[in-house]
């Protein structure tokens, strides 16, 4: 385990650089690690790591250059899918599932956002399947409740 913590330590260590027009916050390394783990530990448990690719791509494809309001109106990974009603859209039909699994992780790691959760477990799932590592900027700002989630037809 402590192996696997300074592996996690290492590749987290530049990732708090946000690029432009991006709003981050800060969160610790070792909140990161954390809640790495237990992203790994629930996809080597189940067989999530599909619909979490699917999850992370459904709050971030909301992103919309043309709208030019401040954060969050644009869209974007602002972990805006988790709530009411942007979850029921028809193109989420399944992802409710996706975020009941990741609540327990999100619990015990209550200073990471759910937009990074959401992004990390599906960079995970792609690098434990064999995948690309996923260079990955942490610290996203979630959407302050269901009046910022992106209207139905946003996701392209």
């Amino acid at each position: 385990m402590i192996g696997k913590v300074k592996a996690v330590l290492r590749n987290l260590k530049s990732k708090f650089e946000p690029k432009e027009g991006i709003r981050l916050e800060p969160v610790s390394v070792e909140d990161l690690v954390k809640c790495q783990v237990a992203v790994d530990e629930l996809l080597d448990k189940t067989n999530a790591g599909p619909v979490m690719v699917r999850l992370a791509w459904h709050d971030s494809g909301t992103f919309d250059a043309s709208i030019k309001e401040a954060w969050p109106k644009a869209g974007g990974a602002v972990g805006s899918i988790m709530y009411k009603p942007e979850i029921e859209h028809g193109a989420n039909a399944g992802l409710a599932a996706a975020v009941e699994l990741l609540k327990p992780i999100k619990e015990a790691n209550p200073t990471v956002s759910w937009a990074d959760i959401f992004q990390m477990a599906s960079a995970r799932a792609i690098e434990l399947a064999g995948g690309p590592k996923l260079d990955m900027r942490y610290g996203r700002v979630d959407v302050a409740g269901p009046g910022d989630c992106s209207p139905e037809g946003n996701l392209p």
